[in-house]
């Protein structure tokens, strides 16, 4: 841990529960990286590194209801009442043993400091340049907390709800999609190959993806689609955590409807003759990021919970099909702004995965996998991580 206080060196603290707000953060840092300002960041602290005792232990149940609040049960039941709703004001019990150590580190700190979580807006409320990335595409009640000073945000309609909070104008900036930096430099030549393959009907390689929790019914899903594309003809890239439910469940399907298959991990070289199905393995965020991103001009279009890689949709003409259930306060948000702009299907029952390769087919033949992908390329600027990091350039700098 760096250790450096300068004055208008930029900390950060990371939540590192969940995918979404550390892969924000991360992505700060190699936009400033490839602009050389990396010597901008000074401390980047996880909050399991400041917290111990009851705080300790109250993050480490926040993650456990996390991990186990996406499945069916009393824990599922209560992670969402606890959820939904919620305005992170740094002044619920809650809130008061989450953020005890935190505010007790950051007490002297007169640096800015960035967060890509609500929580930590709430319990670090006042203090001097605290900035908050909020990268999402939607901004659902529990997102719009009061207390920064600046608040990054991908588009004009997620910067109206933040002003209608009460922050000013001048303190909303928007920086467009948040997309990763080595995805969105290959992201137009990715595009007019997949936008061919589309429109002449060759086949077609899909994406899988969970969410970090691996939901039981997303990934009974997205097996079974992917078992589905396969048998009627088409390729398919599962990415699964190492040891996790989705490597385990979609090595029972392929299995089960004689579907050869070849896992690899980081330390592979990766083909891009790849077999009809690969399992990507991964054990951290770094290594399923840069995994993606080599595979990435393959996909044709992916499978995922709608609040996973939702940005992709929208900004990278890749076409999304959308496992239910909703889960959490972003999901059923995304789900709805996906459909209406007109980038994806859902995949809702069993039958409907099974029944995956056929529909997939059909939209292809029917032009419709063609209309969703125009629908979802250059309608925003996906260049959000690069002008995050000129923004803190020329502020702090």
């Amino acid at each position: 841990m760096n250790t450096m206080n300068n004055k208008d060196h930029i900390n950060i603290l990371y939540t590192n529960i969940g995918r979404g707000h550390p892969f924000y953060l991360d992505g700060i840092t190699e936009a400033l990286i490839k602009k050389q300002s990396i010597r901008l960041i000074g401390n980047k602290v996880d909050i399991f590194e400041l917290s111990k005792g009851v705080s300790l232990f109250a993050w480490k149940s926040a993650r456990w209801m996390y991990r186990m609040g996406s499945s069916p049960g009393l824990i599922s039941w209560l992670y969402k009442k606890i959820r939904t709703g919620r305005s992170y004001t740094g002044n619920s019990r809650l809130e008061y043993y989450l953020g005890r150590d935190i505010k007790k580190h950051y007490k002297n700190y007169s640096n800015p400091l960035l967060v890509a979580h609500p929580l930590l807006v709430g319990i670090l409320k006042g203090k001097n340049d605290l900035i908050y990335q909020h990268g999402e595409l939607v901004a659902p009640e529990e997102s719009l907390a009061a207390g920064a000073v600046y608040i990054l945000v991908p588009t004009d309609q997620v910067a109206e709800k933040f002003i209608m909070i009460g922050y000013s104008k001048s303190r909303v900036i928007v920086t467009g999609l948040c997309i990763e930096p080595a995805i969105e430099k290959i992201s137009h030549d990715a595009f007019q190959v997949r936008a061919s393959r589309l429109l002449n009907n060759t086949q077609l390689t899909g994406a899988f993806f969970s969410s970090g929790a691996e939901p039981v019914k997303h990934i009974q899903l997205l097996s079974l689609a992917a078992a589905s594309a396969v048998k009627a003809g088409g390729k398919v890239i599962i990415f699964a955590k190492k040891g996790g439910r989705l490597e385990s469940r979609a090595k029972i399907v392929l299995s089960k409807s004689s579907i050869k298959f070849q896992s690899i991990s980081s330390t592979d070289s990766i083909q891009h003759d790849i077999p009809e199905a690969l399992i990507v393995n991964f054990q951290s965020r770094r290594e399923e990021n840069i995994m993606t991103a080599q595979l990435f001009p393959l996909f044709d279009y992916f499978a995922a919970p709608a609040h996973e890689r939702s940005n992709w949709a929208v900004g990278l003409g890749l076409p999304q099909f959308i496992v239910n259930p909703h889960i959490g306060p972003y999901a059923p948000l995304n789900n709805e702004f996906l459909m209406k702009t007109g980038v994806s299907v859902e995949i809702d029952l069993n039958i409907d995965a099974n029944l995956f390769g056929t529909m997939l087919e059909s939209h292809q033949k029917s032009g419709k996998l063609f209309d969703m992908s125009q629908k979802g390329w250059n309608q925003y600027n996906i260049n959000g991580f690069s002008t995050i990091a000129d923004f803190l350039i020329n502020k702090y700098k």
